[in-house]
């Protein structure tokens, strides 16, 4: 950074970047101060101020500028305890803390409307749980914690909270998905979608699904399984994405994804066939069936464990390495779905740094311009003219990559390497700056 730019940012902060308002991560940025809240909860606590070890340490864990209209975490400090809610999907986690404890549940369901196949899942849930139990009490049943404060440290609250807080969203979608959703209870903080969302939401599926049957025209019938498996993975994947269903969707969306990469006997032909089943019921799909998949909901904690950059760059690396075979076996309609899939995968599957989900992020619109303009947003790319916003995407690298890179000396931003010839040579020359980052910190 020359003399220039630092008085620039002196007298213009750089923006943070956007939290991708898509996808199953967080939609809002960690809290610029979580370093140092977190250490101040470790000194509290090792001082045996156990309130104040938790109430910083919670607020350690609240997000920066959510978009959601109610806070996911809140604090409510007494002379003698600290009471806190926590939002998670469709989860809604209650606790008190006091100098000796710290308790904690989420009210699940109505115990006598439940199914006896549910109320057996639980019993065999609670020998896979670590931290929580589920419990009956008075018709309700609830997943708790309750942790001893003698030799509390941050790491031990942290993976307890973070485990009901997963595993009541988890089972109360589980239900919602699979039975009758009237019998969950602490539901009020769901919202619901604008129909009119959902309709455009539909009719890009149901676009979608036609537009890639039609890519597959005369294919099917020769050597071309992996064109098959690419093209149908990815228009699964970009649904979750950009859609973010829920409940029956969700969980049947994930089983197919899931199950084409089990390393199980099945033929790639026959997994194929599966996931062109399930497009077929998709596209099938009415709207009013559609529309009751769907609802918006603040979370607090990511459903992914952070992976390393190393895993990253080794998979862009082996997908580059089927691009570079396709190429040269002249097979170039596959090409161009390989990198739509690659971004859309990784965000599917792995947890990562903001900035990078960010980028990944930028990555999508580009090639669902179509989507982000009909949501309001200022194209990246347009596909008739086939023409890219250079200055735009340079900004948008700029504001993900520069608010980090006194923390990360490898990071770059690299918009000045890219290739703005075409959809392709763009995403080679992305994926290969992606893959050179370095997140490892000062």
């Amino acid at each position: 950074m020359n003399l220039f730019d630092t008085f620039r940012n002196w007298f213009a902060p750089l923006p943070m970047h956007r939290a991708p308002l898509y996808g199953r991560g967080i939609h809002a940025l960690p809290n610029p101060q979580e370093k140092e809240l977190f250490e101040n909860a470790s000194e509290a606590l090792v001082n045996c101020d156990i309130l104040s070890g938790y109430d910083y340490f919670l607020s350690s864990i609240i997000h920066q500028e959510s978009n959601f209209p109610s806070p996911h975490l809140s604090i409510e400090r007494a002379q003698d305890s600290l009471h806190f809610n926590l939002y998670q999907g469709y989860a809604h986690i209650k606790g008190v803390v006091t100098a000796t404890s710290l308790e904690a549940y989420a009210d699940i369901a109505l115990s006598k409307e439940l199914h006896v196949a549910i109320k057996r899942r639980f019993l065999e849930r609670d020998f896979q749980l670590t931290y929580c139990r589920f419990s009956d009490a008075d018709g309700i049943i609830k997943l708790s914690i309750r942790l001893d404060n003698a030799t509390i440290t941050p790491q031990k609250i942290f993976y307890p909270i973070r485990e009901i807080a997963l595993n009541a969203d988890f089972e109360k979608e589980f239900i919602a998905g699979e039975f009758d959703e009237s019998v969950l209870l602490d539901t009020a903080h769901l919202l619901s979608i604008p129909r009119e969302k959902i309709e455009t939401n539909y009719a890009f599926m149901q676009q979608w699904i036609q537009t890639t049957r039609q890519s597959l025209i005369g294919l099917l019938s020769n050597d071309n399984t992996g064109m098959t498996s690419f093209s149908y993975l990815a228009l699964l994947l970009q649904i979750d994405y950009l859609f973010l269903p829920h409940k029956k969707m969700a969980k049947n969306i994930s089983e197919k994804i899931n199950g084409y990469f089990m390393d199980d006997e099945k033929l790639t032909e026959d997994k194929n066939a599966d996931l062109e089943q399930y497009l077929s019921e998709l596209e099938t799909m009415d709207i009013e069936s559609f529309a009751t998949q769907f609802y918006d909901a603040s979370y607090t904690f990511s459903p992914f464990e952070q992976a390393m950059h190393d895993e990253i760059a080794a998979f862009i690396d082996e997908s580059l390495g089927k691009v570079w075979w396709y190429k040269n076996n002249r097979s170039n309609y596959v090409i161009t779905v390989i990198y739509r899939y690659i971004s859309l995968y990784i965000l599917y599957n792995y947890g990562l740094h903001p900035s990078l989900r960010s980028l990944l992020h930028l990555h999508v619109e580009v090639y669902a311009s179509d989507f982000f303009k009909a949501a309001g947003e200022t194209p990246l790319y347009d596909p008739h003219t086939k023409t890219f916003k250079e200055n735009l995407i340079a900004q948008r690298i700029r504001e993900s990559v520069e608010p980090y890179m006194s923390r990360y000396k490898g990071l770059n931003n690299f918009s000045e390497h890219l290739n703005y010839s075409d959809l392709d040579h763009f995403s080679q020359s992305f994926y290969l700056q992606i893959k050179n980052l370095d997140y490892t910190e000062v």
